[in-house]
């Protein structure tokens, strides 16, 4: 009986999130005679791979360059992404500053320099180790903030296949992660985000004290921000669907830097207000123990075959059927043999970092 409990209410949140996402509207560009100007922040620690990309992706953007501020803080980096940047910056024709920290002071202070120095009212955040598929991302982006007059505007993230196990995982998982995105948006109880690209303007910064009450939490520079971007009020905030708004950033190369990550991610969920956060992690979290408790249990035990012949590829389905939706939004590049693979393997994976982010501390990077 809890087996049917337990797949039961994963699949009502699950249709909970189908039903959001196929409601949303997918943004059209609207008709607009002006345009406004826009500050994009990078922070930028060791990033000597990634810097160039990002940067290049955003100065390809078919936006007038005389509107775009880029800043660049480098956090106390020791290899060669200060030298990088500025070596791109100065054949780009761009405006920009760079903030360099001698020590590293972490993302959100060097965000707070960031804007406090920058001069315009739109503010864009990047990581240095995103890049840009579309040329009209920037277009894009300033187009909705003028036609909605949304303060806060939620934009889609996704991860660049490598065609590796470890990769494809978090593909699909970052995929699946956007519908849920979307379908609280839509139903005006945002609770993700990322910091990877995010806009903003000042003014809903300075109301919510920038991250003043958050500051001595080393991650959710996103989360906690959007948090009280909704207590102050929730018509601020609007999700931007729409292909050409989709921010692109690597896979970890290694399980023992996702798992890091992973666990870093984890601080945010037990650190939120968010009732819909913390319901959506339960009921996901109990779904994954249950479904690797089962197999394992019809592996070592024939008695309860028939409980595992249902409740194993009933959670399948479900998970298929939002990697299907995932896909009509976000391009997923997994074949599916490989997401099937995934599916099978996701449930013992989460598991594993659930246990390990309550027993382990966060490593940051250095």
């Amino acid at each position: 009986m809890i087996y049917i409990f337990i797949i039961s209410v994963y699949f009502l949140l699950t249709l909970f999130v189908i039903v959001g996402f196929l409601s949303h509207p997918n943004y059209q560009l609207q008709k607009t005679n002006s345009l406004i100007p826009a500050s994009i922040i990078i922070t930028a620690r060791n990033e000597e791979e990634n810097i160039e990309k990002c940067l290049s992706t955003i100065a390809a953007q078919n936006f007038p360059k005389e509107l775009i501020e880029i800043i660049l803080v480098d956090d106390g980096s020791t290899d060669a992404t200060l030298n990088k940047a500025t070596l791109l910056f100065q054949t780009s024709r761009l405006n920009y500053k760079i903030i360099q920290n001698k020590k590293g002071i972490g993302k959100k202070e060097s965000l707070k320099k960031a804007i406090n120095e920058s001069l315009n009212e739109l503010i864009i955040t990047r990581d240095a180790d995103t890049f840009t598929v579309s040329k009209e991302w920037l277009s894009t982006i300033v187009n909705y903030h003028l036609n909605t007059k949304k303060e806060f505007i939620i934009c889609p993230v996704a991860i660049e296949n490598d065609q590796t196990v470890l990769g494809s995982l978090q593909e699909v998982e970052t995929a699946i992660l956007s519908l849920f995105t979307i379908s609280s948006s839509f139903f005006k109880a945002p609770f993700l985000c990322s910091g990877a690209n995010l806009v903003f303007t000042k003014k809903i910064f300075y109301e919510t004290k920038a991250y003043e009450n958050h500051l001595h939490i080393p991650s959710g520079d996103d989360v906690f921000f959007l948090e009280e971007v909704k207590a102050l009020n929730k018509n601020h905030i609007g999700y931007l669907k729409n292909r050409d708004a989709i921010v692109y950033t690597y896979p970890e190369k290694t399980i023992e830097s996702l798992i890091e990550q992973k666990i870093r991610w984890s601080g945010k969920v037990f650190k939120s207000s968010s009732m819909l956060n913390w319901f959506s992690a339960l009921i996901i979290a109990l779904t994954n123990f249950t479904w690797a408790w089962t197999l394992f249990y019809v592996l070592f035990s024939q008695q309860n075959a028939l409980i595992g012949l249902f409740f194993i590829p009933a959670k399948l389905l479900i998970d298929f059927l939002l990697v299907f939706l995932a896909a009509s939004f976000i391009k997923i590049k997994a074949k599916g043999s490989l997401v099937l693979l995934i599916g099978c393997l996701y449930p013992l994976y989460a598991s594993v970092i659930a246990i390990l982010a309550t027993l382990m501390k966060p490593k940051w990077k250095k």
